[in-house]
């Protein structure tokens, strides 16, 4: 049985996904919020965080991306040097950005959950339903690889929610 507020947050994700606008943004309470989470937060799931948002912005989707650690055991201190570069050259500036670990405030309150390339448990998880990419290659070694995958996750996944599918 879906939660009323659960409901409420996928009505919300699917509008907003579907580019369309409100007549009355009071009626939108929060941004709706897409976690991506990846072992160490610093590659894989910054990497799909960032385009997200790119695609989002450029489309005039009102739906944003954070990028997370899979637990603060394996959260990284930094993004790694030669992703910091790789994306450097594509416009990102992520030098200064520090990796977090994912909290239950991220996933509880999530329109969508999406774990990349993490066969672990997560804690913060809890009972919310996630999505696995499990085919993307490691961002730090195989950056062009890893973009590419990514973004024909991001497009299978707007298209689904386009399509009016809850995917």
């Amino acid at each position: 049985m879906i939660s009323t507020r659960s409901a409420v947050l996928a009505g919300v994700f699917v509008m907003a996904l579907a580019g369309r606008a409100y007549a009355d943004e009071a009626k939108v309470a929060t941004a709706s919020t897409v976690v991506f989470i990846c072992e160490h937060g610093s590659s894989k799931s910054l990497v799909a965080a960032t385009l997200f948002n790119q695609i989002a912005e450029q489309r005039g989707l009102a739906v944003r991306a954070v990028s997370r650690a899979a637990s603060t055991q394996t959260v990284d201190a930094r993004v790694p040097p030669r992703l910091v570069q790789k994306m450097f050259v594509d416009g990102f500036q992520v030098k200064a950005l520090r990796p977090q670990a994912v909290t239950a405030a991220d996933t509880t309150n999530a329109t969508r959950v999406v774990v990349i390339g993490y066969d672990g448990n997560v804690d913060a998880i809890g009972n919310v339903p996630i999505e696995r990419w499990n085919d993307v290659p490691p961002a730090s070694l195989e950056y062009d690889d890893a973009k590419r995958e990514i973004i024909a996750h991001i497009e299978a996944l707007l298209q689904g929610v386009d399509a009016g599918g809850s995917r």
